[in-house]
């Protein structure tokens, strides 16, 4: 199972390449699966939204919409969207994954820290790290523990060719690159990362081949 953030821009993308991955890969082990795709009722300012959704605690003013809800939005999927699903449809709770990019992406990377037993699998495309490094490095220190109640998790991390050189990258002093951030992830035990760099994409290219990562992870049948 694969629940999208972003849904609204993604569901459509996701479907089509997890019906060919489906039809044509099962060769290499892909399986069919169900999306899920969690976006915002029309009319909502998505911009705002997932701003504050998808957010840890991060540098004041940093963007234009308030921030911070990330710990709300988690109780929302863990305690009312999960639960729903599971009484809903069959559900392997040893094959789900959370995939999301840019904020969503910091989401993903949130959740893995806060609360790794709500996924098995985690794809993180792009994350913006110029908004919530300092948050995730303060999360680290207990991810250990957690992972040893939770028991082995796996991190697909993403970055585009081009990301550091992007206007946004030079004008806010990070406090950790996303190589740094894998190699910091890859030392913790219970905790498979997989990295890579999509070559010649800046930021916004990396959306569609990081969605894909994810349908072909997401459904694998035999996931690390």
């Amino acid at each position: 199972m694969l629940y999208l953030l972003d849904g609204d821009m993604t569901f459509a993308s996701a479907v089509e390449t997890a019906q060919r991955l489906a039809r044509f890969g099962r060769d290499e082990g892909q399986s069919e699966g169900i999306v899920v795709a969690i976006g915002y009722p029309d009319g909502d300012d998505m911009l705002a939204r997932r701003s504050f959704d998808y957010t840890p605690e991060g540098p004041p003013d940093a963007v234009a919409h308030p921030t911070g809800g990330a710990p709300v939005f988690r109780r929302f999927l863990a305690g009312e969207l999960m639960p729903r699903i599971a009484a809903s449809y069959r559900v392997d709770t040893a094959r789900q994954t959370l995939w999301g990019h840019s904020f969503g992406a910091l989401f993903v990377l949130d959740t893995l820290l806060d609360k790794p037993e709500l996924f098995r699998t985690y794809v993180a495309t792009s994350p913006s790290l110029w908004f919530g490094a300092r948050s995730l490095l303060g999360g680290l220190a207990s991810l250990p523990a957690r992972l040893a109640a939770a028991g082995p998790r796996t991190l697909h991390l993403g970055v585009g060719e081009r990301e550091q050189d992007s206007v946004r990258a030079r004008s806010q002093a990070m406090a950790m690159t996303h190589r740094e951030l894998a190699d910091r992830l890859a030392a913790i035990a219970n905790l498979d990362v997989h990295s890579r760099v999509y070559s010649g994409e800046s930021h916004g290219g990396t959306l569609l081949p990081g969605l894909g990562q994810a349908v072909r992870v997401a459904f694998q049948e035999n996931q690390p």
